[in-house]
């Protein structure tokens, strides 16, 4: 008899321990499966691989001279605040840019994008917006396609930014085709080489 009561019990413990799960439906806050979707966050600032594509185009000279259009332009193609026969250290170039990025491009970027972006599609954008200017990029045919969600084609926009001073120029070509490459997702070196090489 003694040994029938404990086998109950037994019985009575295991069925608690393997009891089914009920009909409810209801599920644990701590339940991976209870978690709230995950919020999409747009990129803030430009990765590196988009730097280092800005970069690569811009080019960085240390002494102020006139661009294409004979705007005056120091370090990474700065045209604020310089003056005839102005020098800079490398060190005052990287600071600039990094200032102009974070206080005016990529802000303007952000402003005009209403439509998620992925890093390398920020990345690219700001490049652009760096070279033509946030106005001109806020107001331009890519944007619109992207914020409609038309990714092929805003990509397409890239390449009709060519032109300075109303005349088609081999730089402009080939930065254009490279941002093309970087928005699409292709990494630093990929987006260089195919700009390098577009006649």
């Amino acid at each position: 008899m003694q040994l029938s009561n404990f086998g109950q019990s037994f019985l009575k413990i295991f069925a608690k321990l393997f009891r089914p799960a009920t009909s409810s439906g209801s599920v644990s806050a701590s339940s991976p499966s209870a978690s709230s979707p995950v919020s999409f966050s747009s990129p803030r600032s430009i990765s590196e691989t988009g730097l280092t594509v800005l970069k690569h185009y811009e080019g960085c000279r240390l002494k102020a001279y006139r661009d294409s259009v004979g705007v005056l332009t120091i370090g990474f193609g700065d045209t604020q605040d310089v003056t005839e026969g102005m020098v800079i250290t490398q060190e005052e170039a990287e600071d600039r840019l990094e200032r102009r990025l974070d206080r005016d491009f990529e802000p303007g970027v952000r402003a005009a994008i209403t439509a998620g972006m992925r890093q390398e599609q920020f990345d690219a954008m700001v490049c652009l917006a760096y070279n033509i200017g946030v106005s001109a990029f806020a107001k331009s045919t890519l944007v619109k396609l992207f914020n409609a969600g038309d990714i092929q084609l805003a990509a397409d926009q890239f390449l009709r930014w060519d032109k300075a001073g109303g005349k088609s120029l081999k730089g402009l070509r080939r930065r254009r085709a490279a941002e093309r490459a970087l928005f699409l997702g292709a990494n630093a070196a990929y987006a260089i080489a195919a700009g390098d090489k577009t006649p």
